[in-house]
Protein backbone atom coordinates (compact mmCIF):
# COMPACT_ATOMS: atom_id res chain seq x y z
CA UNK A 1 0.00 0.00 0.00
CA UNK A 2 1.29 3.05 -0.96
CA UNK A 3 2.13 6.10 1.76
CA UNK A 4 -0.46 8.36 0.47
CA UNK A 5 -3.00 5.63 0.52
CA UNK A 6 -2.28 4.58 4.01
CA UNK A 7 -2.41 8.67 5.23
CA UNK A 8 -5.60 8.55 3.42
CA UNK A 9 -7.04 5.87 5.87
CA UNK A 10 -5.61 7.77 8.88
CA UNK A 11 -7.25 10.49 8.24
CA UNK A 12 -10.29 8.84 7.42
CA UNK A 13 -10.51 7.14 10.98
CA UNK A 14 -9.11 10.38 12.39
CA UNK A 15 -12.11 12.18 11.02
CA UNK A 16 -15.02 9.98 11.31
CA UNK A 17 -14.08 6.60 11.42
CA UNK A 18 -13.67 4.53 14.19
CA UNK A 19 -12.27 0.68 14.47
CA UNK A 20 -13.63 0.64 18.14
CA UNK A 21 -16.55 -2.06 19.04
CA UNK A 22 -18.87 0.77 20.79
CA UNK A 23 -18.95 2.85 16.75
CA UNK A 24 -18.01 0.24 14.09
CA UNK A 25 -17.98 2.75 11.74
CA UNK A 26 -15.56 4.04 8.70
CA UNK A 27 -15.32 7.18 6.79
CA UNK A 28 -14.52 6.63 3.12
CA UNK A 29 -14.37 10.26 2.16
CA UNK A 30 -18.34 10.90 0.84
CA UNK A 31 -19.95 7.67 3.08
CA UNK A 32 -19.68 6.64 6.49
CA UNK A 33 -19.81 2.87 6.64
CA UNK A 34 -21.50 0.67 9.58
CA UNK A 35 -19.57 -2.52 9.88
CA UNK A 36 -19.16 -5.72 12.34
CA UNK A 37 -16.22 -7.90 13.49
CA UNK A 38 -16.73 -11.51 14.94
CA UNK A 39 -14.08 -13.96 15.89
CA UNK A 40 -10.44 -14.64 14.94
CA UNK A 41 -8.91 -16.32 11.94
CA UNK A 42 -8.96 -15.65 8.58
CA UNK A 43 -11.29 -12.89 7.47
CA UNK A 44 -14.52 -13.24 5.44
CA UNK A 45 -16.29 -10.43 4.55
CA UNK A 46 -20.18 -10.93 3.69
CA UNK A 47 -22.13 -8.49 1.34
CA UNK A 48 -25.76 -7.82 1.46
CA UNK A 49 -27.72 -7.52 -1.92
CA UNK A 50 -29.93 -4.92 -3.07
CA UNK A 51 -32.63 -3.40 -0.43
CA UNK A 52 -30.71 -5.68 2.58
CA UNK A 53 -28.56 -4.79 5.12
CA UNK A 54 -25.50 -6.72 6.76
CA UNK A 55 -28.60 -8.61 9.25
CA UNK A 56 -29.37 -10.23 6.12
CA UNK A 57 -26.07 -12.66 7.23
CA UNK A 58 -26.88 -13.49 10.92
CA UNK A 59 -27.24 -17.29 10.94
CA UNK A 60 -23.79 -16.80 9.31
CA UNK A 61 -21.64 -15.43 11.68
CA UNK A 62 -22.47 -18.22 14.83
CA UNK A 63 -21.51 -20.79 12.45
CA UNK A 64 -17.90 -18.78 11.29
CA UNK A 65 -17.05 -16.91 14.14
CA UNK A 66 -14.92 -20.45 15.84
CA UNK A 67 -12.79 -20.43 13.14
CA UNK A 68 -12.95 -17.02 10.85
CA UNK A 69 -13.13 -13.07 11.06
CA UNK A 70 -16.10 -12.41 10.86
CA UNK A 71 -16.50 -8.90 8.64
CA UNK A 72 -20.16 -7.86 7.36
CA UNK A 73 -21.07 -4.43 6.44
CA UNK A 74 -24.11 -2.18 5.87
CA UNK A 75 -23.38 -0.58 1.51
CA UNK A 76 -23.67 2.65 1.28
CA UNK A 77 -26.50 4.10 1.26
CA UNK A 78 -28.56 1.19 2.90
CA UNK A 79 -28.97 0.02 6.50
CA UNK A 80 -26.93 2.13 8.99
CA UNK A 81 -24.39 3.41 6.33
CA UNK A 82 -24.77 7.19 5.02
CA UNK A 83 -23.99 8.10 0.90
CA UNK A 84 -25.75 7.18 -2.15
CA UNK A 85 -25.86 3.93 -3.38
CA UNK A 86 -23.37 3.47 -5.96
CA UNK A 87 -22.19 -0.39 -6.90
CA UNK A 88 -18.80 1.56 -8.76
CA UNK A 89 -17.95 2.80 -5.44
CA UNK A 90 -18.41 0.01 -2.92
CA UNK A 91 -15.18 -2.18 -4.40
CA UNK A 92 -13.10 0.78 -3.06
CA UNK A 93 -14.80 1.08 0.42
CA UNK A 94 -14.76 -2.84 1.07
CA UNK A 95 -10.31 -1.93 0.18
CA UNK A 96 -10.24 0.55 2.79
CA UNK A 97 -12.12 -1.32 5.35
CA UNK A 98 -9.55 -4.25 4.82
CA UNK A 99 -7.02 -2.11 5.05
CA UNK A 100 -7.97 -0.46 8.08
CA UNK A 101 -8.64 -3.74 9.82
CA UNK A 102 -5.20 -4.95 8.24
CA UNK A 103 -6.69 -7.57 6.51
CA UNK A 104 -4.42 -8.55 3.69
CA UNK A 105 -6.30 -11.08 1.88
CA UNK A 106 -10.01 -12.23 2.84
CA UNK A 107 -12.39 -14.48 1.49
CA UNK A 108 -15.27 -12.28 0.30
CA UNK A 109 -19.15 -13.79 -0.21
CA UNK A 110 -21.57 -11.41 -2.10
CA UNK A 111 -25.19 -12.00 -2.69
CA UNK A 112 -27.15 -10.43 -5.73
CA UNK A 113 -26.40 -6.95 -5.78
CA UNK A 114 -23.46 -7.60 -3.37
CA UNK A 115 -22.39 -10.09 -5.75
CA UNK A 116 -21.64 -7.83 -8.68
CA UNK A 117 -19.80 -5.97 -6.19
CA UNK A 118 -17.31 -8.67 -5.13
CA UNK A 119 -17.08 -9.39 -8.67
CA UNK A 120 -15.81 -6.23 -9.49
CA UNK A 121 -13.64 -6.09 -6.67
CA UNK A 122 -12.07 -9.41 -7.35
CA UNK A 123 -10.97 -7.56 -10.89
CA UNK A 124 -10.23 -4.96 -9.68
CA UNK A 125 -7.62 -5.70 -6.24
CA UNK A 126 -7.00 -9.54 -6.90
CA UNK A 127 -4.39 -9.78 -4.55
CA UNK A 128 -6.49 -8.85 -1.66
CA UNK A 129 -8.89 -12.09 -2.53
CA UNK A 130 -8.22 -15.74 -0.90
CA UNK A 131 -11.07 -16.54 -2.24
CA UNK A 132 -14.55 -15.67 -4.32
CA UNK A 133 -17.82 -16.43 -3.58
CA UNK A 134 -20.45 -15.22 -5.79
CA UNK A 135 -24.06 -15.79 -5.03
CA UNK A 136 -26.75 -13.88 -7.92
CA UNK A 137 -23.82 -11.73 -9.05
CA UNK A 138 -24.06 -10.17 -12.86
CA UNK A 139 -20.95 -9.87 -15.05
CA UNK A 140 -21.73 -6.87 -17.73
CA UNK A 141 -23.46 -8.02 -20.64
CA UNK A 142 -25.49 -10.82 -19.82
CA UNK A 143 -28.72 -9.95 -21.37
CA UNK A 144 -31.66 -9.67 -18.68
CA UNK A 145 -34.84 -10.58 -20.31
CA UNK A 146 -37.66 -7.41 -21.05
CA UNK A 147 -39.63 -8.10 -18.55
CA UNK A 148 -37.28 -7.93 -15.84
CA UNK A 149 -35.16 -4.93 -17.34
CA UNK A 150 -38.80 -3.25 -17.52
CA UNK A 151 -39.62 -4.11 -14.00
CA UNK A 152 -36.98 -2.71 -12.39
CA UNK A 153 -36.74 0.13 -14.83
CA UNK A 154 -39.89 1.38 -13.27
CA UNK A 155 -39.61 0.48 -9.52
CA UNK A 156 -38.18 4.86 -9.28
CA UNK A 157 -41.28 5.28 -10.71
CA UNK A 158 -43.56 3.20 -8.72
CA UNK A 159 -42.02 4.27 -5.44
CA UNK A 160 -42.20 8.10 -5.71
CA UNK A 161 -45.81 7.48 -7.25
CA UNK A 162 -47.42 4.65 -5.12
CA UNK A 163 -44.71 4.67 -2.08
CA UNK A 164 -42.48 2.26 -1.47
CA UNK A 165 -45.13 -0.91 -0.31
CA UNK A 166 -45.87 -1.05 -4.06
CA UNK A 167 -42.76 -1.72 -4.82
CA UNK A 168 -42.21 -4.62 -2.08
CA UNK A 169 -45.33 -6.36 -3.24
CA UNK A 170 -43.91 -6.08 -7.02
CA UNK A 171 -40.78 -7.38 -5.89
CA UNK A 172 -41.87 -9.82 -3.16
CA UNK A 173 -43.98 -11.28 -5.70
CA UNK A 174 -41.30 -12.49 -8.22
CA UNK A 175 -41.75 -16.52 -8.89
CA UNK A 176 -38.46 -17.75 -7.42
CA UNK A 177 -37.40 -15.27 -4.70
CA UNK A 178 -39.01 -18.14 -2.28
CA UNK A 179 -39.92 -21.76 -2.43
CA UNK A 180 -43.58 -22.96 -2.18
CA UNK A 181 -44.28 -23.49 1.23
CA UNK A 182 -41.40 -21.01 3.11
CA UNK A 183 -43.44 -18.22 5.01
CA UNK A 184 -40.97 -18.17 7.32
CA UNK A 185 -38.56 -17.04 4.58
CA UNK A 186 -41.34 -14.40 3.24
CA UNK A 187 -41.41 -13.18 6.63
CA UNK A 188 -37.85 -12.39 6.90
CA UNK A 189 -37.67 -10.78 3.24
CA UNK A 190 -40.93 -8.48 4.91
CA UNK A 191 -39.02 -7.62 7.78
CA UNK A 192 -35.89 -6.79 5.88
CA UNK A 193 -38.22 -4.55 3.30
CA UNK A 194 -39.63 -2.49 6.18
CA UNK A 195 -35.96 -1.95 6.91
CA UNK A 196 -34.99 -0.60 3.88
CA UNK A 197 -35.03 3.38 3.67
CA UNK A 198 -35.48 3.19 -0.13
CA UNK A 199 -33.37 6.06 -0.79
CA UNK A 200 -31.74 4.53 -3.77
CA UNK A 201 -35.24 4.67 -5.62
CA UNK A 202 -36.49 8.15 -4.16
CA UNK A 203 -33.35 9.90 -4.68
CA UNK A 204 -30.99 7.99 -6.90
CA UNK A 205 -27.66 9.45 -7.99
CA UNK A 206 -25.51 8.27 -11.12
CA UNK A 207 -22.44 5.54 -10.09
CA UNK A 208 -19.05 7.17 -9.83
CA UNK A 209 -17.81 4.88 -12.23
CA UNK A 210 -14.97 4.27 -9.68
CA UNK A 211 -14.76 0.38 -10.74
CA UNK A 212 -16.25 -1.42 -13.61
CA UNK A 213 -18.30 -4.83 -13.98
CA UNK A 214 -16.26 -7.24 -15.72
CA UNK A 215 -17.41 -7.99 -19.24
CA UNK A 216 -18.12 -12.02 -19.43
CA UNK A 217 -15.02 -12.53 -21.84
CA UNK A 218 -12.70 -11.23 -19.50
CA UNK A 219 -13.96 -13.84 -16.53
CA UNK A 220 -11.16 -16.14 -18.01
CA UNK A 221 -8.73 -13.48 -16.42
CA UNK A 222 -9.88 -14.16 -12.96
CA UNK A 223 -7.47 -16.37 -11.51
CA UNK A 224 -8.68 -16.62 -8.23
CA UNK A 225 -10.52 -19.73 -6.13
CA UNK A 226 -14.30 -19.34 -7.24
CA UNK A 227 -17.60 -20.71 -5.71
CA UNK A 228 -20.54 -20.04 -7.43
CA UNK A 229 -24.12 -20.44 -5.42
CA UNK A 230 -27.54 -20.87 -6.61
CA UNK A 231 -30.77 -22.49 -5.05
CA UNK A 232 -32.62 -25.17 -7.11
CA UNK A 233 -35.74 -22.58 -6.72
CA UNK A 234 -33.90 -19.43 -8.23
CA UNK A 235 -35.70 -17.13 -11.03
CA UNK A 236 -34.51 -19.07 -14.23
CA UNK A 237 -32.41 -16.19 -15.62
CA UNK A 238 -30.29 -15.72 -12.70
CA UNK A 239 -29.23 -19.74 -12.65
CA UNK A 240 -28.44 -19.08 -15.89
CA UNK A 241 -26.18 -16.24 -15.27
CA UNK A 242 -24.69 -18.32 -12.45
CA UNK A 243 -24.06 -21.15 -15.18
CA UNK A 244 -22.39 -19.22 -17.75
CA UNK A 245 -20.04 -17.72 -13.81
CA UNK A 246 -19.06 -21.16 -13.63
CA UNK A 247 -18.29 -21.87 -17.07
CA UNK A 248 -15.61 -18.66 -17.84
CA UNK A 249 -14.20 -18.38 -14.13
CA UNK A 250 -10.94 -21.13 -14.68
CA UNK A 251 -11.45 -23.50 -11.88
CA UNK A 252 -14.53 -21.96 -10.24
CA UNK A 253 -17.19 -24.71 -8.27
CA UNK A 254 -21.01 -24.56 -8.79
CA UNK A 255 -23.28 -25.32 -5.84
CA UNK A 256 -27.06 -25.92 -5.72
CA UNK A 257 -28.61 -25.52 -2.71
CA UNK A 258 -31.97 -27.69 -2.06
CA UNK A 259 -34.83 -26.07 -1.29
CA UNK A 260 -34.09 -22.53 -2.02
CA UNK A 261 -34.34 -19.66 -3.93
CA UNK A 262 -32.67 -16.27 -3.75
CA UNK A 263 -32.55 -16.36 -0.29
CA UNK A 264 -30.13 -19.59 0.14
CA UNK A 265 -28.25 -18.48 3.01
CA UNK A 266 -31.24 -17.82 5.27
CA UNK A 267 -33.99 -20.17 3.66
CA UNK A 268 -31.47 -23.11 4.22
CA UNK A 269 -28.48 -22.05 6.52
CA UNK A 270 -27.09 -25.19 7.52
CA UNK A 271 -26.21 -26.05 3.47
CA UNK A 272 -24.86 -22.61 2.54
CA UNK A 273 -22.52 -22.66 5.28
CA UNK A 274 -21.42 -26.23 4.65
CA UNK A 275 -20.95 -25.75 1.36
CA UNK A 276 -18.64 -22.40 2.01
CA UNK A 277 -16.99 -23.96 4.80
CA UNK A 278 -16.40 -26.99 2.47
CA UNK A 279 -15.03 -23.93 -0.31
CA UNK A 280 -12.76 -22.54 2.41
CA UNK A 281 -11.47 -25.62 3.70
CA UNK A 282 -10.39 -26.47 -0.02
CA UNK A 283 -8.44 -23.03 -0.61
CA UNK A 284 -6.80 -23.43 2.48
CA UNK A 285 -5.65 -26.93 1.79
CA UNK A 286 -4.68 -26.62 -1.81
CA UNK A 287 -2.54 -23.51 -0.58
CA UNK A 288 -0.48 -25.35 1.73
CA UNK A 289 0.14 -28.01 -1.11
Amino acid sequence: MTKMRLLLVSLLLLVGGSLSAQTRTLNVGDATINYDVTGKGPTVVFIHGWTHNMSVWDDQVPAFKSRYRVVRYDSRGFGKSTGFADESAEPQDLLLLLEALHVKKAYIVGHSRGGSVALRFASAFPNRVAGLVLYGAFPQGYPAPPEVGQLFGSLPTVAKQNGLDSVGKLVLGVVGWVPAGRTDVTDRYRRLWVAYSGKDLLDPHPESGRTRVPQIAELGNLKIPTLVIVGDHEVPFIAAVADTLATHIPGAKKVVIPNAGHGAHFAQPASFNSALMDFFYDVERNRKK
